[in-house]
């Protein structure tokens, strides 16, 4: 556990130490964001590891299971996001772009193993409670919702917090989003795809190399 912990820690580390790389030889913060976006995408990996240690210890069962995985898919999107933020390498400089294009990938990279870790802490937990066939549904419509998740994030510039702070602003943009914007649909597809692909063969290797 631990391992795999500074595992993640590290891969993250390497993406921060190129964005200070670049910061101190360009004289240039504009791509500190990234850093807060890797910060979001360490959260729904907290909270998997906080619903996983209270149910280790028995002090939630089912019903406590079930609002941790739902405050996890809350923040889960931010996670893959940054995969999205390559979009800002066409604002980079020609004698920068392959730098950059590492850089970005490497975040994007620290983003996704530790958003499929959690993504596994979470099945693990439901496989306590329901079947394979069921875990799989409710993991499989997570990734779904997480990628229309990713849509709102990038294109409707919507965060985690505003299903608190703007919940009927949010519904109302998501009905008409989904009823009137077919790109919102096709690119929701799309990274579903892509999701759900990509955590199956991250769920075959961490299973293969536990058994």
């Amino acid at each position: 556990m631990k391992n795999k912990n500074h595992l993640l820690a590290a891969v993250s580390l390497i993406s921060i130490i190129l964005l200070c790389g670049r910061v101190t030889f360009t004289e240039n913060f504009g791509g500190i964001f990234l850093t807060w976006n890797l910060f979001l995408a360490w959260v729904p990996f907290g909270i998997a590891c906080i619903v996983e240690d209270l149910a280790q210890h028995h002090f939630i069962h089912q019903r406590g299971v079930l609002l941790g995985a739902a405050a996890w898919l809350l923040f889960f999107p931010n996670a893959p996001y940054l995969i999205t933020d390559l979009i800002h390498l066409r604002a980079s400089p020609d004698h920068l772009i392959w730098y950059d294009a590492l850089m970005s990938f490497s975040f994007a990279l620290a983003g996704l193993l530790t958003g499929f870790y959690s993504v596994l802490k979470i099945h693990a937990l439901l496989e306590d409670y329901y079947s394979r066939i069921t875990s799989w549904l409710l993991i499989g419509g997570s990734l779904v919702v997480a990628s229309y998740g990713i849509y709102l994030g990038r294109f409707g510039r919507w965060n985690s917090w505003h299903v608190a702070t703007h919940p009927l602003s949010l519904v109302r943009y998501i009905g008409n989003n989904l009823l009137h914007n077919p790109v919102a649909l096709q690119l929701t597809l799309a990274f579903s795809f892509v999701m759900l692909s990509t955590y199956g063969a991250f769920w075959v290797l961490a299973r293969s190399k536990a058994e």
